[in-house]
């Protein structure tokens, strides 16, 4: 009896340490949790988030993802900001605008590094260059990313406002103000906005970037609270969107089509405009500053362009420095 009672103490004793190692690695095993907001509803650039849901790649890295849709960049950048979000898919310039307002923001990723601002036309008209602008009416939003460039980009051009007509309406409105014919052009993303009036009223875009002045489109950001909390979760997250983009662009853009629509079946989304938007933004994913570059990759260039001009236009107060604004330590392996 001594010695049985005995031995079930021993393989107690010797079990603890067992049951603690693996109640250990459950714990590790545990997905950690992220809320990825995006900046608005769906459209093509959140092809690679949701194709990485969709395939489970999120999964795969031990990780549990939570995609929210957006209201616009702004509203995200504020709910990042004060923490009811862990990540942002956002325009980069916005969110340097934003940080010169008080909200403690830094970007971990790029992903459409050239700028996309343009103002879109209808094609028949023959604008050209800036400068047939003239006497068009224009649509955009009050919170566009647009709106602090208008004055620079027309003074740019030897242009004042007192040379077309500019009607600000509501961010819901301006592709059908557009495409209702009430409009002679919109300002938005050029690869955004084409793809959207193609079937309707195709337009030609002037690109802001071609009138000297720089504005870092989408990547991803997080606050640096997060940052230090929960770096290798980001890790993951950042890594897994660029597999996705890579494997997007190299043949894959219907599956990404695809996953947006299985992940948002109520949203009424048509293949053909998110498949053009995706298509659209391939070339702005190259870095202005450096060919080649792997996805995701932001650089001091780019960078010191885009302060430069959000210096002239009075976004920010002069003395900052590209490291100010972005991260590229999450993306090494």
């Amino acid at each position: 009896m001594k010695r049985r009672t005995l031995t079930r103490g021993l393989a107690s004793v010797v079990a603890l340490p067992v049951l603690g190692l693996t109640m250990h690695r459950a714990a590790a095993q545990a997905p950690a949790k992220l809320r990825v907001r995006m900046d608005f509803s769906p459209w093509g650039l959140h092809g690679a988030m949701h194709l990485a849901q969709q395939k489970n790649w999120f999964k795969e890295q031990g990780l549990e993802v939570e995609v929210q849709d957006g209201t616009g960049t702004i509203n995200t950048l504020q709910l990042l900001a004060a923490g009811q979000v862990d990540v942002g898919q956002v325009a980069l310039g916005t969110m340097a605008v934003a940080k010169e307002n008080g909200l403690d923001l830094v970007s971990i990723a790029g992903f459409s590094r050239t700028g996309d601002l343009a103002v879109m036309t209808d094609g028949g008209q023959g604008v050209k260059r800036p400068q047939d602008l003239a006497s068009k009416k224009l649509v955009c939003f009050t919170t566009s990313p647009w709106a602090p460039f208008i004055d620079p980009f027309l003074k740019a051009n030897g242009m004042s406002r007192s040379q077309l007509e500019l009607v600000m309406v509501a961010p819901s409105a301006m592709i059908s103000t557009y495409v209702s014919g009430n409009s002679d052009g919109f300002l938005s993303q050029a690869p955004f906005g084409q793809p959207m009036v193609r079937k309707t009223r195709q337009a030609s875009a002037i690109l802001l970037a071609d009138s000297g002045i720089n504005f870092p489109s989408y990547g991803l950001a997080t606050t640096p609270t997060n940052l230090a909390a929960k770096k290798d979760a980001l890790a993951r997250l950042a890594r897994v969107q660029v597999r996705a983009w890579h494997y997007v662009y190299d043949g894959h853009v219907d599956e990404a089509v695809a996953a947006v629509i299985a992940q948002r079946p109520n949203a009424r989304l048509d293949a053909d405009v998110l498949k053009g938007q995706i298509e659209a933004y391939r070339p702005f994913f190259e870095s202005p500053s450096a060919k080649g570059l792997p996805f995701g990759q932001q650089t001091d260039g780019d960078w010191n362009a885009a302060i430069r001009s959000l210096e002239q236009t009075g976004q920010i107060k002069a003395g900052h420095k590209p490291s100010d604004y972005y991260t590229n330590a999450l993306l090494s392996a």
